[in-house]
């Protein structure tokens, strides 16, 4: 039963999360257990344990004796996330091209072209599926560095950044306001691979700052400033 449990709060979690991120609950909404129970067709274990994961990841928040939310968004938070997600890729970027071998560019390399086989321009698109493949190519460029300290506090950020997604690529939104790759990570791939850390850095902050001119766009009431 333990084992059955288990199993069925991964689903849950992954589930959830996935449709947090596509804005199926909203920032800031109250997840109610009974709601979730129908939903995912759960009892109430497996969703508590899914829950406080998605907490720890800081997709939800939790108050004692008061329940579940879906995490707030801000772009006060989103300039602190990439703020210190500069700072921290200023030694992982550096690190990674000094040390990195042959299978991680063989991986780089990998990630990248897993990765470009997503167009985003198509209206079927799997969101989830290219999340995950952003981010796992954003985390194999570090990935030379050798450091788990590095790697954990960087994939804890593009976890709280992932929380975003479901704003900039929104398909209420006019298209020229939605979030495009513009060749941003085949460049920033030909950097990685050319051991050049300056350029690396300089594109990686580009294509940052890229997705802070989408929510800068954005009404109040779609992204809040607080």
């Amino acid at each position: 039963m333990a084992s059955s449990n288990a199993t069925l709060a991964e689903k849950v979690f992954l589930e959830l999360r996935r449709d947090i991120l596509l804005g199926v609950y909203r920032p800031s909404q109250k997840l109610l257990l009974h709601e979730l129970k129908t939903r995912y067709d759960a009892g109430g274990s497996p969703i508590r344990e899914a829950l406080l994961r998605l907490s720890w990841s800081k997709y939800v928040v939790m108050e004692p004796q008061r329940g579940f939310w879906v995490a707030p968004i801000s772009r006060h938070e989103l300039h602190d996330i990439l703020l210190v997600r500069r700072a921290l890729a200023e030694e992982a970027v550096r690190r990674s091209l000094e040390q990195g071998d042959e299978a991680w560019e063989l991986e780089v390399l990998a990630s990248y072209h897993r990765l470009s086989r997503i167009d985003l321009d198509d209206p079927d698109v799997d969101l989830q599926a290219w999340a995950d493949r952003h981010m796992a190519f954003h985390l194999a460029i570090i990935s030379g560095s050798h450091s788990s300290v590095i790697l954990d506090l960087m994939e804890s950020l593009y976890n709280r950044l992932e929380r975003y997604r479901h704003i900039w690529f929104d398909p209420a939104l006019p298209a020229s306001k939605r979030y495009s790759d513009e060749g941003e990570h085949t460049a920033i791939m030909q950097a990685v691979l050319a051991r050049d850390a300056d350029l690396t850095l300089q594109l990686l902050d580009q294509h940052y700052s890229h997705v802070m001119r989408v929510v800068e766009g954005l009404s109040a009431e779609t992204f809040p400033s607080g």
